[in-house]
C-alpha cells in the first residue's frame, strides 16, 4: 500500500492511504479556509465544507436540492425554500433557516463577493421558522436571474451561524480581511468532507462518514480529497503523468498527446478537439485611467490582438474567438447579438489600422522614442500585461501581446507576479492590463456578462475589473430581468451592446475552456462525453459534489446514483411554477405568442433541444441549432414578468458544448 506522509504545521501526521484518495490540482493560492474573503482567495475545495440551498450545473440548466428539500413561489416577489429536517452541522448543531439568513445578511454588512451583490435586487432574506425561508424582491427591484443565483454559491454559502457570530464579535472587519480559518480542529462546516489537514505542498479532506446527507444522498466513495501545490503548468502536467495526480484544472499543451500518443489512461471531457467544454468569456481588461480610458487608445489595442495566433499557438485551439458583443455567440443567445452594430464598430487584427487609429487621434511619438504621446504630452507607457506566474498558457499570450503593442508605439511589458500578488493588485485597481473571466454561461446569460463586466456597483472580485464608470449601464441592467417584450429586450441589449464596442470597458478576446483532465490509474467514472450524469465544473464547488458519489475505485464499475435523476429539476420547472403564481393557466385557451418568444420560451412547454457543434480540432466554426417546440395551453406572454424570454436563452446556451461526433 503507497502512502504519503510529511510533516504538518495544522496536526499531527498520518498515513493517508493512496487507494482511498483522490488528488487533485487546481489552484496556486496559499492555504486559507476563510470562505467569506471569496471562493478565489481560498484554497481549492473550500466550498465542499459548507451547504448551498442548490447545486447547480450550467451545462445541463439543472438543479439538485441540497440543503434545501423544496422552494414554492409565495407571490411574483417571494420564494420560499423548506430547509431538510436532517440538516444539521458537523457539532451536532441543527442547520436552520437562521443560519441562511444570517449568511445572507453577512453581505449587507461587509463586502464579500458572493454576498454582497445580491443586496441590490433582494430586499431581505427572513426565517419564517427553523426550517423555512423566504427570499424577497420588489417591483423596483424585481430581478428572478438574481433570486436564483441565491440558490447556489454564486451568492449563498451557508455558514452556521452559532460560530460565526461569535467570530465577528472577536474579529471585528478582520474576519473578512485577515482571518485565515486555518485550523481544521475549529472549522464547523455541514458538507460531506471536513479540512483534516494542511501544508503549503498538499492540503487534505476527509470524508464525514456521519455526514447528516447520509440518510439522503448516501457517502462519496472517495474517503479523502486532497490538492497538491505545484509551481506552474508545466510541473503539474508531468505529476499528471506521473499519475500522482488524479485530476487537475490546468491548461496542458497538446493534451490529445498524453493519451494518443504515450497511451496513458488520461482523458479529457471530450475524446477529441475541442477536448474541453467552454463556460466563460475570457477577455482583455484595461483599467479605466488616463490615459488608457482614451477610447483612441483602447481601439488601437483591440485591433492590436493577435487573436488567432493566441488562441493557435498559446491556446492549441481549444476554442475560438469571442464575439466583440460580449455575447456568447455559439448558441441561441446570438440572435440578441446586433450583427449590424458588430460589423460597424467590430474589430480585428491589423497593426496597421491600429496605428491608423492612433495618427488620426494626434497620438503620434514626437520625439523619436518609439513611444507615442498624448496630444497633451503624455506618453503611452511604461505599462504592464500581467496575469499570474505559472498559467503559461496565458503568459505566452501577453508577450505576444505587448509585442505588438511596442510594434505600434505603446510602451508595455510583461509581468507575471504570484496569483495572490496579482489578485491584490486587481482589488486595488492598481494594475495596466490583464487577462482576466466574465461571467459564466448559464441560465442568466447574456444579462450576467453584462452586469459582471459594465455594473459601476460592482468592483473586483463581484465584477467591473475595469473600473468602468458609465452609471448608463445600471437601468439597462436592471430593465432586463423584468422586461416582458421581445423587441424592447432587443433594443435594450443592442444598446449595452453598443457600449461596449464604443467605450471598449473590455476586448473579448474567446471562449475560456473548462479546464479538466483525469486520469484512470486509481479511479474511474469521471464524467465525460459518454458517461456524464452530472457535470458541473471543478471550481464550482460544491455543485459538483455527485461526482464524488459515483466515481469508484478502479476495478469497480461506476453507476449513476438514482437521487441524481429522482431530485433534478431543469429551470424551466421553476420558472414553469412562477408563471401558474403570476397567473393561472386557463383551462380551454390555446396561447398566441411570437416566434421569438416561443422559441425562447421553455418555461411551461415541453421543449426538445439539440444544439450540436460540429468541432474540428483547429476551429470551432459550425454550429447547428435544431429547436422543436410546443405552445401550451397557457398565457405563456403573463409569464414574462420574469423576463423569461431573456433567461430561456441562457438555457440554451448552457447546452451549446453538447457536440455532434
Amino acid at each position: 500500500m503507497f502512502a504519503v506522509a510529511f510533516p504538518l504545521n495544522t496536526c499531527a501526521a498520518q498515513e493517508i492511504p493512496r487507494e482511498d484518495t483522490v488528488y487533485t490540482s487546481s489552484s496556486w493560492q496559499i492555504p486559507g479556509w476563510n470562505i467569506l474573503l471569496g471562493v478565489d482567495s481560498c484554497s481549492y475545495m473550500v466550498g465542499i465544507m459548507y451547504p448551498t440551498l442548490y447545486l447547480y450545473s450550467a451545462f445541463t440548466d439543472e438543479w439538485i436540492p441540497y440543503l434545501a428539500e423544496s422552494y414554492r413561489w409565495v407571490d411574483k416577489y417571494t420564494l420560499e425554500l423548506k430547509i431538510r429536517g436532517e440538516a444539521k452541522w458537523w457539532d451536532g448543531v441543527p442547520i436552520t433557516a437562521k443560519d441562511v439568513k444570517y449568511s445572507a445578511d453577512l453581505g449587507k454588512k461587509y463586502t464579500i463577493p458572493w454576498a454582497t451583490p445580491m443586496w441590490d435586487y433582494i430586499t431581505e432574506v427572513k426565517a419564517v421558522d427553523d426550517k423555512t425561508v423566504q427570499i424577497f424582491t420588489s417591483g423596483d427591484k424585481l430581478n428572478y436571474f438574481q433570486i436564483l443565483s441565491i440558490l447556489f454559491q454564486q451568492n449563498l454559502f451557508v455558514l452556521p451561524e452559532h460560530r460565526w457570530s461569535a467570530l465577528e464579535a472577536e474579529l471585528g472587519g478582520k474576519i473578512i480581511t485577515e482571518f485565515k480559518d486555518d485550523d481544521p480542529a475549529k472549522i464547523v462546516g455541514g458538507g460531506p468532507y471536513k479540512l483534516l489537514r494542511w501544508s503549503e505542498e498538499a492540503y487534505y479532506y476527509q470524508r464525514v462518514d456521519d455526514w447528516w446527507g447520509k440518510a439522503i444522498f448516501g457517502l462519496p466513495n472517495p474517503k479523502y480529497l486532497a490538492h497538491r501545490m505545484y509551481k506552474d503548468n508545466v510541473a503539474v502536467a508531468l505529476a499528471y503523468e506521473a499519475g500522482d495526480v488524479d485530476m487537475m484544472t490546468h491548461f496542458t499543451p497538446k493534451i490529445w498527446e498524453i493519451w494518443e500518443v504515450k497511451k496513458l489512461a488520461r482523458r479529457t471531457y471530450y475524446s477529441d478537439a475541442p477536448y474541453y467544454r467552454n463556460h466563460n468569456i475570457v477577455v482583455l481588461f484595461i483599467n479605466w485611467k488616463k490615459p488608457l480610458d482614451d477610447p483612441n487608445v483602447r481601439r488601437a489595442i483591440a485591433y492590436a490582438l493577435p487573436y488567432q495566433d493566441m488562441i493557435s499557438k498559446a491556446y492549441f485551439n481549444y476554442s475560438v474567438q469571442a464575439s466583440p458583443s460580449l455575447i456568447h455567440h455559439l448558441g441561441p443567445s446570438a440572435q440578441w447579438i446586433d450583427e449590424a452594430l458588430v460589423k460597424k464598430y467590430g474589430y480585428g487584427f491589423d497593426l496597421n489600422e491600429a496605428k491608423s487609429i492612433l495618427d488620426a487621434a494626434g497620438i503620434k511619438d514626437k520625439d523619436g522614442d518609439g513611444v507615442r504621446e498624448m496630444p497633451d504630452g503624455t506618453e503611452l507607457g511604461p505599462y504592464t500585461i500581467q496575469v499570474p506566474y505559472g498559467w503559461s498558457d496565458w503568459m505566452m499570450m501577453c508577450d505576444m501581446i505587448s509585442a505588438n503593442l511596442r510594434s505600434i508605439g505603446i510602451d508595455c511589458a510583461t509581468e507575471f507576479p504570484d496569483f495572490s500578488v496579482w489578485w491584490d493588485r486587481l482589488g486595488k485597481a492598481n494594475y495596466d492590463i490583464v487577462i482576466g473571466w466574465t461571467a459564466d454561461i448559464g441560465f442568466n446569460h447574456p444579462w450576467n456578462v453584462f452586469r459582471v463586466v459594465l455594473d459601476p456597483r460592482l468592483k473586483h472580485p463581484a465584477g467591473n475589473w475595469e473600473n468602468y464608470p458609465n452609471t448608463d449601464s445600471i437601468p439597462l441592467i436592471d430593465a432586463i430581468p423584468k422586461e416582458t417584450d421581445a423587441a424592447k429586450l432587443k433594443t435594450i441589449y443592442t444598446t449595452l451592446q453598443e457600449m461596449v464596442l464604443k467605450d471598449l470597458p473590455c476586448i473579448p478576446l474567446f471562449y475560456g475552456a473548462t479546464w479538466y483532465e483525469y486520469s484512470d490509474d486509481y479511479w474511474v467514472g469521471w464524467p465525460k462525453e459518454e458517461f456524464d450524469p452530472w457535470f458541473s465544473n471543478f471550481w464550482n464547488w460544491p455543485s459538483n459534489m455527485p461526482v464524488w458519489f459515483y466515481l469508484v475505485k478502479k476495478g469497480q464499475t461506476p453507476t449513476k446514483p438514482a437521487w441524481i435523476d429522482a431530485l433534478k429539476v431543469p429551470t424551466s420547472k421553476i420558472f414553469g411554477d412562477l408563471g401558474v403564481v403570476i397567473k393561472p393557466p386557463p383551462v380551454t385557451t390555446t396561447a398566441t405568442i411570437p416566434t421569438t418568444v416561443a422559441t425562447a420560451v421553455t418555461a411551461v412547454t415541453t421543449v426538445e433541444k439539440t444544439v450540436a457543434t460540429t468541432i474540428e480540432k483547429t476551429s470551432l466554426q459550425t454550429v447547428e441549432t435544431t429547436v422543436q417546440k410546443e405552445v401550451p395551453t397557457m398565457d405563456l406572454v403573463s409569464i414574462a414578468g420574469a423576463a423569461i424570454v431573456a433567461l430561456i436563452v441562457g438555457l440554451l446556451v448552457g447546452r451549446v458544448t453538447k457536440r455532434e461526433k
